[in-house]
């Protein structure tokens, strides 16, 4: 398996692809590449075939191990791997230690072993029976054991503890992965540790420049779960940087977790390389559509006009062409305008055709009560509405006029308000497409 990219600059967007996969002959993945978040192995709520009518594209399958340690027996008496045993044999396969849409709990890691939970309980990992674990699912791409658990407010002493275990935890996997007949066209990606401690992040990201490892996985940000979505681009920038800066340009850099989909953006300027996608899941199981106002239909954008704002005109005088906007879409109608409140005075600013998503002005929409008591604490309001809400009972318009998918083209705002209402298992299935 090769990581090939065109141009190499330290701590900047790049674009890459995957390619000579022995497994997958011709497959060729292109980076920034998307994670297919799975759980127990099955991406939750589409079927195989439900996930060809979502996307054609051919992505990665993202497996943490912690959602499918029950079945590794099973996957050992079937001898043929995990992409074959869940019937996904033509994706690429990527294993993680932990489900990053759950909350992992905190002290649990000891000396020698790391614990995952599955749906059967607590399980103890040390780096054997992980790699026991590992040559029966033969994944294409994998982490190695490591201990992530830090978070902003870790001691010194904690994220010391995570950058050595993972360090002598990295060093068993590879030399099991050397050995290992079965893994031997699969790559092992180091976890880069160090909490939010820039000297830690230098000094794991140091010792990890030099070991034979296809790419690396920065963690140690977060113990996973729908909080994740909080953090902010200006929250991790720091710690990434100086853990990007140590490592070869030339290696392929994974981030998981729930981000947001703007902190997404901001990492792959950053130059990270593959994402996965629990953060869909997260918004599914509250209720949540992503209702995406905008569509970019032309790029050739003059690079002098990228801080252009809405209704604002470009610095050297250019005009974007209409399609050129973020906000342009063939359907968009005039939106209503409705006074925000400032730490100083009100404004008058554009809302999008919903008013439950918020544009990029600053201060809340001024609402009546019993709508603000509608409103979830973790709703992201600039690009997501809760369907659980019984304002959208009569809403007969599409999730979003600009969308294509199966969802928005054949249903309404409150059909999928009634599935949820009356928890019929097709509603996830339509906001998960």
């Amino acid at each position: 398996m090769k990581f090939i990219l065109p141009s190499v600059t330290a701590c900047s967007s790049r674009v890459g692809y995957i390619t000579d996969i022995r497994r997958l002959p011709g497959l060729v993945l292109e980076t920034p590449q998307l994670l297919l978040y799975t759980k127990g192995g099955s991406i939750p709520h589409l079927t195989y075939e439900v996930l060809q009518m979502v996307s054609k594209e051919q992505h990665a399958l993202h497996i943490p191990i912690s959602t499918v340690a029950h079945c590794h027996e099973a996957v050992v008496a079937f001898g043929k791997g995990i992409a074959d045993f869940i019937g996904l044999k033509e994706y690429l396969t990527f294993c993680s230690i932990h489900d990053p849409a759950a909350v992992t709990p905190h002290g649990f890691n000891e000396r020698d072993t790391v614990s995952i939970w599955s749906r059967t309980g607590r399980k103890q990992l040390d780096p054997d029976k992980y790699m026991d674990m590992i040559e029966a699912f033969q994944p294409d791409m994998y982490q190695s054991l490591c201990d992530g658990d830090t978070n902003p407010t870790s001691s010194k002493k904690r994220v010391q503890k995570s950058i050595n275990r993972s360090i002598a935890f990295l060093e068993k996997c590879l030399e099991r992965h050397e050995k290992s007949e079965v893994l031997k066209e699969s790559a092992i990606l180091g976890a880069v540790e160090g909490g939010y401690s820039i000297e830690g992040r230098e000094d794991s990201a140091k010792y990890l420049a030099n070991s034979s490892v296809f790419g690396y996985v920065i963690d140690g940000l977060h113990s996973n779960g729908p909080d994740v979505e909080q953090l902010t681009i200006e929250d991790v920038k720091p710690v990434l940087e100086a853990s990007l800066k140590h490592l070869p340009n030339d290696k392929f850099r994974v981030l998981q977790g729930c981000w947001n989909p703007e902190t997404v953006l901001s990492m792959v300027e950053l130059g990270m390389d593959a994402f996965d996608s629990s953060y869909v899941y997260t918004v599914t199981e509250r209720g949540g559509a992503l209702i995406f106002q905008n569509s970019i239909k032309n790029l050739d954008i003059p690079s002098t006009a990228t801080d252009v704002s809405y209704g604002a005109e470009p610095k050297d005088g250019s005009n974007l062409k209409p399609d050129t906007s973020i906000y342009a879409q063939s359907s968009y109608e005039i939106p209503e305008k409705k006074k925000r409140i400032t730490d100083d005075k009100q404004v008058t600013s554009v809302v999008e055709e919903d008013k439950s998503v918020e544009s990029e002005t600053q201060g809340p929409i001024v609402e009546s009560p019993e709508d603000t008591k509608s409103q979830t604490t973790s709703l992201n309001r600039k690009y997501e509405i809760s369907l659980a809400d019984k304002k959208y009972a009569e809403d007969f318009t599409p999730l979003s006029r600009s969308c294509s998918c199966l969802t928005c083209k054949k249903h309404t705002r409150a059909y999928i308000h009634h599935l949820l209402q009356t928890r019929e298992l097709l509603g996830p299935v339509l906001l998960t497409m």
